[in-house]
């Protein structure tokens, strides 16, 4: 191989590109769990267009591939219906039970002190 040989190669960095809209996304660090702090669970990344955030990116070293792929994902997006977040149906009664004994344990709390200082 010789020394123009070595020229052509493509360099290691090509385009980054978000899953979701194809936006363009930066690197945000290395996130650590919350549960283990000390346990590393990856690079995360930020989109400046759609506010993705996560480890999961696209690369892409031709700038053909990143129109035709924005191109797809812009027409998939179309097509997916946006919903608010909303508790399984199974675990409302879990969650009503909670916020329940919340309370009670808070009101219980109050009334004990007002005892305390009267």
């Amino acid at each position: 191989m010789s020394i123009n040989d070595c020229t052509k190669i493509k360099p290691m960095q090509g385009f980054q590109i978000c899953p979701f809209c194809g936006g363009k996304i930066e690197y945000a660090g290395i996130s650590s769990g919350h549960i283990f702090p000390a346990v590393h669970t990856g690079q995360m990344y930020v989109c400046r267009e759609c506010g993705y955030q996560g480890s999961f990116i696209i690369e892409v070293d031709d700038p053909d591939d990143v129109r035709e792929i924005r191109e797809a994902l812009h027409g998939y997006s179309e097509d997916i219906e946006k919903s608010m977040f909303s508790f399984p149906e199974k675990w409302r009664w879990f969650w009503k039970v909670i916020l329940f004994l919340w309370v009670a344990g808070l009101i219980i709390n109050i009334i004990g002190l007002l005892i305390m200082i009267f």
